[in-house]
């Protein structure tokens, strides 16, 4: 029996798995929650590093564990949401909160697996397939808790201004890009070094070395540079928009009362938010945005638009309040926002549309009603329809609720233009009391802020127990209520109006990514996706 020197299988095992868990860790530590962004530029290369001379299968294997290690590190409040709200015991919330992980982090399998057919095929550098690859993945795999990797730049104002363009996706290229022009110098020290090993154990073998990949350098470089003068400009631009913009005080409440609380006494949420509402409107709001079901004591029938007087306490000011709609005639319910005017009277009303598993519906559960006494914080709720704004008073909103916040194409379609004009300010209405007190609040709170800068507008988040915020139209988040604190926050908003570039192209990253990928493969269909001398079969 051969055995394999030490060295080797240390090699192996450092390729194998450390590598692209090294590569998750950078990931997570520069994405939300834990701040360190500067490792957001260089999180990718032990991975790319580590898929050269691989085969896309086993490309796949490593990105996959890439991503497990990236989600197991920045997701482990899955453990308390399954615990609290699924009632699952600690063994079985554990299993469960790895298979999301698996799930969700196999998304960079598909990253990579991509990437190294591409890369076999075509031979381009790094610098051009990270960001195609990346914003392909990013577009169109499927995920229950959406995130990009673009986000982990939130603190480097300037830089995200260019998602006005294009997008948290075109956020996300950037970074790839960076990654891809490093890897690219990494690689290129990396094969110098495999030439002179080689050499020595053959003098006459003359292994192919690329010259220094500067091209790689230079865009990243140029990428970098034009992103930051352009967001640059565009903050001295945005900041005098909002100056000469109309305003409106506008206040936001968090009432903290969770939701095992609001499940077990819902009144405890609504006596906080009628005094909260009566607070504000004597410091002069104008508007007052509650959270995601905030006034949960009963199901208002969607017939009765005097209903509103009784749900804000009948206070002379404009309410955008959580509610629950019901019908009687089609027992249909709704997780809803609705308007209700200084006059106590309902207005407009938003239902949400993106439902999210096990909390708002149950898969199957339309087939199998028993499934719902067995999940007793589940409630079987109706999809919205519309995407209209809300009007309040003389201004329009665009409402979502929870989770649609993080989703770019859900807001996206409620700034649509739907004959009313577009919206002049974001309002989120969020319960995140079941997430527990890990990274989530943070995380959802920066995913939904990324929607001002792509729509150039501000955004008023109201949430059951943190983190409530207004953030302005350049990304920055101006003031909060601390997590976990009841509490209420005013500020003089601007309403803006306008467009931007992103608003009327959509996702076009996503579409010319896939686009190039779909041109690189045709171009080089002949050519193997396998590397010289690895079987295909490993």
């Amino acid at each position: 029996m051969i055995r394999t020197p030490l060295s080797q299988r240390l090699t192996h095992l450092g390729r194998e798995a450390i590598l692209p868990a090294l590569s998750g860790v950078m990931y997570f530590l520069s994405w939300i929650g834990f701040g360190l962004w500067p490792l957001a530029f260089v999180c990718f290369i032990p991975l790319l590093y580590c898929l050269r001379n691989l085969t896309p299968r086993q490309a796949l294997r490593r990105g996959a564990w890439m991503g497990f290690v990236t989600h197991c590190g920045g997701y482990t409040w899955i453990v308390h949401l399954l615990r609290v709200f699924a009632f699952l015991p600690l063994p079985v919330a554990i299993l469960g909160y790895l298979g999301i992980c698996a799930a969700q982090g196999f998304i960079f399998g598909v990253f990579a697996w991509i990437l190294q057919h591409a890369r076999l095929k075509s031979r381009w550098a790094l610098a051009a397939l990270v960001p195609i690859v990346l914003c392909v993945v990013e577009w169109l795999y499927p995920l229950l808790f959406q995130s990009y990797t673009g986000v982990s730049l939130m603190p480097v104002t300037a830089l995200i201004q260019i998602a006005d363009v294009g997008g948290v996706l075109l956020v996300s290229a950037l970074q790839a890009v960076v990654n891809g022009g490093l890897a690219d110098v990494v690689l290129y020290f990396a094969a110098r070094r495999d030439a002179r090993i080689a050499r020595i154990s053959d003098p006459l073998a003359t292994p192919l070395i690329r010259s220094f990949p500067f091209a790689s350098l230079i865009a990243a470089a140029l990428c970098v540079g034009g992103a930051f003068a352009y967001g640059s400009y565009k903050m001295v631009e945005q900041q005098a928009l909002e100056k000469d913009a109309p305003k409106q005080q506008v206040g936001i409440t968090q009432p903290n009362v969770g939701e095992v609380e609001l499940h077990n006494n819902p009144m405890a949420s609504v006596r906080s938010l009628w005094n909260q509402t009566a607070e504000l409107q004597v410091r002069g709001a104008s508007l007052v945005v509650w959270p995601e079901a905030g006034f949960d004591v009963k199901i208002i029938d969607v017939a009765r638009r005097d209903q509103g007087k009784m749900i804000a306490d009948n206070i002379p000011v404009t309410v955008v309040a959580g509610i629950m709609r019901g019908d009687r005639h089609t027992q249909q319910i709704w997780n809803s926002a609705v308007v209700i005017g200084p006059d106590g009277l309902i207005g407009d009303h938003y239902d949400k549309i993106a439902l999210l598993a096990f909390g708002e519906y149950i898969p199957f559960g339309d087939t199998f009603p028993v499934l719902y006494k067995w999940s007793p914080m589940a409630s079987p709720l109706s999809r919205g329809e519309t995407t209209a704004p809300l009007r309040a008073g003389a201004f329009l909103l665009a409402a979502s609720i929870c989770y649609e916040g993080i989703l770019p194409r859900a807001i996206a379609r409620t700034m649509e233009d739907h004959g009313q004009g577009r919206a002049n300010l974001l309002v989120n209405l969020t319960n995140d009391s079941w997430y527990g007190a890990g990274h989530e609040q943070e995380q959802h709170l920066m995913l939904a802020v990324m929607r001002t800068v792509e729509h150039r507008r501000w955004l008023a988040r109201a949430t059951s127990t943190g983190v409530s915020a207004f953030a302005d139209s350049l990304g920055r988040v101006v003031q909060t209520i601390p997590q976990d604190t009841a509490g209420v926050a005013l500020r003089t908003v601007p309403m803006l109006t306008g467009t931007t570039i992103y608003e009327r192209l959509g996702d076009w990253p996503g579409y010319l990514s896939l686009g190039l990928l779909a041109v690189l493969f045709i171009l080089y269909r002949k050519r193997p996706s396998t590397p010289s001398g690895t079987p295909a079969s490993t």
